[in-house]
């Protein structure tokens, strides 16, 4: 269990750079609109191709990459409500069915993103932004590494519900302290 939790310490690192990534993308999202709306209330003119840039580069960076860390800290919505309520020996089998399930979505959804991104480089997808046709292919090799650090998040719960005979749904649970102060 040891090496289980040093190895997810590593990819702990991994989801940190994946959340840095994110948030600056809300950084920079933010400073394209405000710099937007001054331009249009200051200059009467906007800047080109405002939604379309943020729409197809900025909210991109900012949504995939921080799939993970809300899959890791328990905000994506689980089945939990059902199973807490069952039998010890239920809440264990679906402790490993529903990760196993998990995986197998994720994979799917890795295949199909990784082949349209792929179609999408030979294509060389782009999209017009005012007059300008900027290139938009590589973009859609995000959501296969959203669908990679959720395989892999989901995973690090299959084997610590294996290893440990735990039933849990967070590789990482609470704090103690967290715990004790919610008593």
């Amino acid at each position: 269990m040891r090496m289980l939790n040093r190895a997810y310490g590593y990819y702990g690192k991994v989801k940190n750079l994946f959340l840095f990534l994110g948030g600056l993308g809300v950084f920079i999202m933010m400073f394209y609109i405000t710099a937007d709306v001054l331009a249009r209330n200051i200059l009467s003119s906007s800047l080109v191709g405002t939604f379309e840039i943020v729409s197809n580069y900025v909210m991109p960076m900012t949504i995939l990459p921080s799939l993970c860390l809300a899959l890791s800290a328990g905000v994506m919505p689980r089945i939990v409500a059902v199973t807490d309520r069952l039998p010890h020996k239920a809440q264990r089998f679906f402790a490993i069915i529903l990760p196993i399930l998990e995986i197998a979505l994720y994979a799917i959804m890795l295949i199909a993103s990784g082949k349209y991104a792929i179609q999408a480089t030979q294509d060389k997808l782009s999209f017009v932004a005012s007059t300008t046709s900027l290139p938009v292919w590589f973009m859609y090799y995000l959501p296969p590494l959203a669908y990679i650090m959720m395989t892999i998040e989901s995973i690090f719960i299959l084997l610590k519900n294996i290893l440990t005979n735990s039933v849990t749904i967070l590789f990482q649970d609470a704090d103690p302290e967290e715990k004790n102060a919610s008593i």
